[in-house]
């Protein structure tokens, strides 16, 4: 099958050989037969240097995050690319991402590096690659705009490395989603939208953006609350393991002194009264939003302290994880519940600023 081939092609065509079984088998599933199903197919070369990438790039992630929206880390001559399917296209995009076109080595690595699908019909598929192949004299390769039209819409970022959240794909992931939300389940005000964002290209590292961007695609305001509820749960041993620390000094990270004690004690804060100790650290500027938005019932009260705060949050919480009567249900607005997501995103940026090094790193002499 490839005897007739150069070098350079034969290397291509071992590559891309997969992604032509992919869709030779997608059409079979459709009930349309390609012909001839056992020749060599590929895509037309580009040049040296992609061809080059799509034998040599280095893949670093594949992240998926839905059925349909995935991003792939790549990296080739010093030079980070970023692959992204699924989402709409950005209305700005986040600095340090600069878009490029789609080649046939880009499209190889992400094809060959994903599962994928095709978002053609099998007649679609027909029509595309069923009377050209290796057989046929003078086949060169497809075009690429007659493989790229069978898949959902791909696109390609070079990213500047002198940006840190370029290095985790699902924050360049979480960033492009945020820039890109117009028509989903849920509708955040752009100015909430621009602060997801920001959590992601420049929230401290510690932060866990998977579950940020989770929220972020929920089908409800409840699902985004709760993901985001459970990044600053992650850190309610904290306020109790400062203390004890200064007793009982240790170097060991307090995520594994919080395992150890829960494991070998059994022993786990109380929730509402860490919420309160962590809402207690924090300054104004991020007291103020959680109070208006989850206190404002509490109008006319002396003091909302924050005790209070952590219990009108802790009480949303519980009305959307538990199904008892006497919690009744959790009646918003769309503007309330935006006011509520942009509070919770300012207090998971803060309190990850805090204390995200000392729960994730062992403390260095």
């Amino acid at each position: 099958m490839l005897a007739g081939l150069g070098m350079a092609n034969r290397s291509r065509v071992k590559m891309s050989q997969q992604i032509f079984e992919r869709l030779i088998t997608h059409a079979s599933e459709n009930g349309v037969v390609i012909p001839s199903p056992e020749q060599a197919r590929w895509i037309r070369r580009l040049n040296d240097a992609d061809a080059s990438l799509m034998a040599k790039a280095d893949v670093l992630e594949h992240q998926q995050i839905t059925r349909q929206i995935r991003a792939i880390q790549f990296e080739h001559d010093a030079v980070r690319y970023f692959a992204v399917l699924g989402i709409g296209e950005a209305e700005s995009l986040p600095d340090g991402l600069v878009p490029t076109e789609l080649t046939p080595g880009t499209l190889t690595v992400v094809l060959e590096q994903s599962d994928i699908q095709p978002s053609a019909k099998g007649l679609e598929i027909l029509e595309a690659i069923g009377g050209l192949h290796g057989g046929v004299d003078g086949f060169e390769g497809y075009e690429l705009s007659d493989i790229t039209r069978l898949y959902p819409s791909i696109d390609i970022f070079k990213a500047d490395q002198n940006y840190e959240y370029t290095k985790n794909v699902v924050r360049v992931l979480g960033a492009l989603t945020a820039r890109s939300y117009v028509d989903g389940p849920i509708a955040p005000s752009g100015t909430t939208l621009n602060k997801v964002s920001e959590v992601f290209q420049s929230g401290p590292e510690h932060v866990p953006f998977e579950s940020v961007l989770q929220g972020m695609l929920s089908i409800s305001w409840g699902g985004f609350f709760l993901e985001l509820y459970r990044a600053i749960e992650q850190l309610y041993a904290v306020p109790r393991l400062t203390t004890l620390v200064e007793a009982w000094p240790t170097s060991l990270p307090y995520r594994s002194l919080a395992d150890l004690l829960e494991s070998h004690l059994a022993w786990r804060p109380k929730e509402d009264d860490a919420l309160a100790k962590i809402i207690a650290e924090c300054d104004d500027t991020v007291v103020t939003p959680l109070r208006k938005s989850f206190s404002a019932h509490r109008d006319g009260e002396r003091e909302i302290t924050a005790e209070k705060v952590a219990a009108d949050i802790y009480k949303v919480r519980n009305s959307l994880v538990h199904f008892r009567a006497a919690l009744g249900t959790v009646q918003r607005t769309n503007e309330e519940w935006d006011d509520m997501i942009s509070a919770m995103l300012g207090l998971v940026k803060d309190v990850y600023q805090r204390h995200g090094d000392r729960f994730n790193q062992e403390l260095k002499a």
